[in-house]
C-alpha cells in the first residue's frame, strides 16, 4: 500500500525552495505520487511600498509566470500547480488537508522573505495533520552549530500566522475560525488594513459572560451592553454588541517584524498583564501573532546576558 499519494511542495521562487522541489520530486517518484507545487502571493509584504501599483502588478504577473513554469526535476513525475493569494501559513495548511506529505524549504533567500519562509515552515509544522519535511537551505547546512547558535532568533521564526479580522466582523464567526486553526488571538484591522486592536479568547469569554448576564436580566451590565452617546444617554439598541470592535483589546501592544525574540521577551516582561503581541510590518499591517510561550527560555537567557 502506498504511503503517499499527493505531496505538497510550497515554494517562494528562491533557490532554496528549488532544493525543496528536488527533494519533493524524489519522494513523489519513490511513492508514485502526484507532486502539488504551490505558491502563495503574500497580501502583506513590507516591500510592497517600494513599488507603484503598476510595478507591483507587473511583479505579481512575473512571479505567477515563473511559478507556472516550474516543473518537477524528473519529467516522469505527475504534477499540478496551485496558486493562491493570502496568508502563506494558513493557505498551506488548508492545501495540506488534501495531501499526505508537505515538503518545503525553511527559508527564502534574503531579507523579509527569508524570515517569512522560516516562520511559515514553523507554522505549517505546528498545524498540519500530515507529516512535514522541512528542507534546510545549503547555507544553513554548511554552517557549524556554533554559528547557528550565535544567531539571534527572530520573531518571524516563531510567530503564528493568523488572518486579521475586521472591526465589524461578528465575534461568533471569529471564534469559529480561531478554534478551527487552534489559535488564541487575532489582530483586528480597520478599512485600510491597519492594526487597531486584538481579539483574544479571553475577550470572547468576557463577551460571553456579558451576554449571559444580560439575557438573565442582570441590569448591572446594561451600560456595557448598550453604548452611550456623546451626551451620556444610553442608546436604545445594541445592534453592534456582537461585533469585534466592541470587545477587542485596544490599544494593542505591538512589535516590529524585524525584532528578535529577545526583544519580544523584554516587551512581555515590561507588560506582565499581556499574553499576545501583534507583529507588524513597517507599514503598520499585522503579519502575525506572538504568544508568551513562543519566547523560549534560551531567548530570555540572551536578554539577561
Amino acid at each position: 500500500m502506498k504511503r503517499f499519494e499527493r505531496i505538497l511542495c510550497p515554494v517562494d521562487l528562491s533557490e532554496n525552495s528549488m532544493i525543496a522541489i528536488e527533494m519533493a520530486t524524489a519522494m513523489a517518484k519513490q511513492y508514485d505520487a502526484t507532486l502539488v507545487l504551490m505558491f502563495v502571493a503574500v497580501l502583506y509584504q513590507s516591500e510592497i511600498s517600494l513599488y507603484s501599483f503598476e510595478n507591483y502588478d507587473a511583479l505579481i504577473e512575473s512571479e505567477k509566470k515563473r511559478f507556472f513554469g516550474l516543473r518537477p526535476t524528473d519529467e516522469s513525475v505527475a504534477y499540478e500547480h496551485t496558486y493562491v493569494a493570502g496568508n502563506p501559513g494558513v493557505e498551506i495548511v488548508k492545501a495540506a488537508e488534501s495531501c499526505d506529505l508537505v515538503v518545503m524549504s525553511t527559508h527564502g533567500n534574503t531579507g523579509f522573505m527569508r524570515l517569512l519562509m522560516g516562520s511559515v515552515a514553523e507554522y505549517v509544522v505546528r498545524h498540519t495533520k500530515c507529516p512535514v519535511m522541512a528542507v534546510k537551505n545549503r547555507v544553513e547546512i554548511a554552517s557549524g552549530p556554533e554559528e547557528r547558535e550565535s544567531k539571534p532568533k527572530q520573531v518571524t521564526e516563531v510567530m503564528r500566522h493568523v488572518h486579521p479580522v475586521h472591526r465589524y466582523d461578528h465575534i461568533d464567526d471569529v471564534l469559529a475560525e480561531l478554534e478551527r486553526v487552534n489559535e488564541t488571538g487575532t489582530p483586528v484591522v480597520d478599512d485600510d488594513g491597519m492594526c487597531i486592536g486584538i481579539l483574544t479568547r479571553t475577550d470572547v469569554e468576557k463577551y460571553r459572560e456579558l451576554q449571559r448576564r444580560f439575557e438573565a436580566g442582570d441590569e448591572s451590565v446594561l451600560d456595557e451592553v448598550f453604548e452611550t452617546d456623546k451626551y451620556g444617554m444610553r442608546r436604545a439598541d445594541n445592534i453592534d454588541f456582537d461585533q469585534v470592535h466592541r470587545h477587542m483589546t485596544a490599544p494593542v501592544i505591538t512589535i516590529e517584524v524585524k525584532s528578535s525574540c529577545a526583544q519580544a521577551s523584554e516587551v512581555f516582561a515590561n507588560h506582565p498583564s499581556i499574553h499576545h503581541l501583534v507583529v507588524l510590518d513597517r507599514d503598520g499591517c499585522p503579519v502575525g501573532i506572538l504568544e508568551t510561550d513562543d519566547v523560549t527560555p534560551h531567548d530570555q537567557k540572551q536578554l539577561t546576558q
